[in-house]
């Protein structure tokens, strides 16, 4: 088959899909607000728990972490997530509605937030995908932080530009991870001391140094022990949860550095595993919180 028919039919399929979102959008926007929770909360689960959207891997993640738990347990944290899942998609679309909602700990996440900009060199906001880690950012734009976010471009460039707006809105920077020019777009933003978003469970596109997470041996990329190393900026981990549909809850972190200009590999290493020894720790306390689907698995080796 020529390429010429399959970018024809990819974009038909682009089309299709975003012609569909909007049709989406322009309905859960235009639903009473507990309705529109409640058809996501149903869409989310229906799709994960009858279609069997990552089920099965779902199943297992949730079984390996928490294998303390019965089986009971893990079935309603499994579909807890995706009702999850389902609200934070909610609060994506109807982002007026988002005052409406309770956030426990903002205002001592945000005070952190200034303390660590005292000292002019940026900050590294270290998160999880946990909770609404989208709103956080947004919330955090409108109390007047400079935020940038890093995103991966998707195949549908149309539904990544719509998606990209909601995150650059009210002057949030967006850069794309794979731009050639990443580190140094973050680095001259934190020399602003502007607040870079560093979500650090994201599996290594290759394989190479682990590191320990949720209680087992991880893969994962250590961007952030780079970027806290050149440019000295503060590191400040902060866990996103929530609980039902109406409140989030945010818990910061102690901060931390590391000195400008360190090349110590060792020591990026440990700034990492500290991050990741205070952030799982949490993740472990609330699991229905956690977003259980990436589809890149943190803890699967290489080669699996």
């Amino acid at each position: 088959m020529s390429e010429s028919i399959i970018d024809i039919r990819m974009s038909f399929k682009h089309q299709l899909e975003y012609g569909l979102l909007l049709f989406f959008v322009w309905l859960v926007r235009h639903l009473p607000r507990s309705l529109a929770y409640s058809s996501l909360e149903n869409v989310t689960l229906f799709a994960h728990q009858i279609i069997g959207w990552r089920k099965q891997n779902t199943k297992d993640r949730i079984s390996e972490v928490c294998d303390s738990l019965d089986k009971k347990k893990q079935t309603w944290i499994r579909k807890e997530a995706a009702r999850n899942l389902g609200r934070s998609l909610t609060e994506l679309i109807r982002p007026t509605d988002t005052p409406d909602v309770t956030s426990e700990g903002m205002e001592e996440t945000f005070d952190a937030f200034r303390t660590a900009r005292e000292k002019g060199k940026g900050v590294l906001l270290v998160i999880l995908h946990s909770g609404n880690w989208d709103m956080a950012g947004t919330q955090t734009i409108k109390e007047g932080f400079p935020i940038c976010f890093i995103a991966r471009k998707q195949k549908n460039k149309r539904t990544y530009d719509m998606l990209a707006k909601v995150r650059e809105k009210n002057q949030g920077m967006l850069v794309d991870r794979d731009d050639p020019r990443l580190i140094r777009k973050l680095l001259g933003f934190l020399a602003q001391n502007g607040i870079v978003v560093i979500l650090v469970d994201i599996r290594a596109r290759q394989s190479g140094d682990s590191y320990h997470y949720l209680g087992k041996k991880a893969w994962l990329a250590n961007g952030l022990g780079l970027l806290a190393a050149k440019s000295g900026a503060e590191v400040v981990p902060v866990h996103l949860g929530r609980k039902g549909r109406d409140l989030h809850v945010w818990k910061p972190l102690p901060a931390r550095r590391l000195s400008p200009g360190n090349t110590n590999k060792t020591a990026r290493k440990e700034l990492l595993q500290s991050c990741l020894d205070d952030l799982g720790a949490e993740v472990l306390k609330n699991p229905e919180s956690y977003f259980w689907f990436n589809k890149r698995w943190v803890l699967q080796p290489f080669g699996e």
